[in-house]
């Protein structure tokens, strides 16, 4: 799990988005996830509508350098909301919604990191990672009938964030909380 050291919790729910002390490689990974993923999107724009180019010849390739900038660009939006946290309004009290958040994760197998009086972690294993010390986080926090939530990951060299998964999630917890 990434260090959150020093999070605060009342100004990440006032901001809706985490707010903690990040260290000088969390913030240089940052940088270098922008500069790579901004190469992968302006990339297929330079080749296709390079000048020297026969354009008699453009194949079904040219196009498909295209989704990859698409991902490329979707790449860089999610890092750069990665700790927007998502609002969800429960039907529950506080409590209700913590004890149904606790059951959800736990039947999908999550391990639980953290459970203080308005936030609630879970880990898992990072599937796409080598190294299982490296993990995706569900963090929760909890404040008057509201749950605001976000997804990160950890991985070795660069944090890319996570893509869909956080949709799903966010899908999920709303049909249990919001019944």
């Amino acid at each position: 799990m990434r260090n959150l050291k020093n999070l605060n919790i009342d100004e990440s729910i006032k901001r809706k988005k985490l707010i903690y002390t990040e260290n000088w490689f969390g913030k240089l990974d940052q940088i270098v996830i922008y500069i790579f993923f901004s190469w992968g999107f302006v990339l297929p724009f330079l080749v296709y509508f390079n000048p020297n180019r026969d354009f008699t010849k453009t194949g079904i390739e040219y196009y498909l350098l295209f989704i990859f900038s698409i991902f490329c660009g979707y790449v860089i939006f999610r890092k750069a909301t990665e700790k927007k946290l998502t609002e969800i309004e429960s039907q529950f009290d506080t409590e209700k919604t913590k004890e149904i958040i606790n059951e959800y994760c736990q039947k999908m197998g999550f391990e639980k990191y953290s459970n203080s009086k308005n936030i609630t972690i879970y880990n898992s294993v990072n599937t796409l990672s080598l190294n299982s010390n490296y993990k995706i986080s569900r963090i929760f926090l909890l404040d008057n009938k509201k749950v605001y939530l976000t997804m990160i990951k950890e991985n070795y060299k660069m944090n890319i964030p996570v893509l869909f998964s956080q949709i799903i999630l966010k899908k999920e917890i709303e049909k249990l909380i919001k019944k």
